[in-house]
């Protein structure tokens, strides 16, 4: 009976992360893009990529 209470916990919450995903990322942003990807419009322009690779390189470089 264990068992399947803890099999239930489990799938429910899959069920849960799974739905929070996908609102997530209809709601995100006007056109969906969340991150680098091949066919959205906002993730077409690798420039933004560079300015984010060298903020991140400034970053490490403080920490050190």
């Amino acid at each position: 009976m264990a068992d399947i209470i803890v099999l239930l916990l489990i799938m429910g919450y899959c069920g849960f992360v799974i739905f929070r995903r996908h609102r997530q990322k209809k709601n995100a942003t006007q056109n969906g893009c969340q991150g680098i990807c091949a066919g959205c419009s906002g993730c077409g322009d690798f420039s933004h990529l560079k300015e984010t690779y060298f903020a991140d390189k400034r970053k490490e470089e403080r920490k050190i």
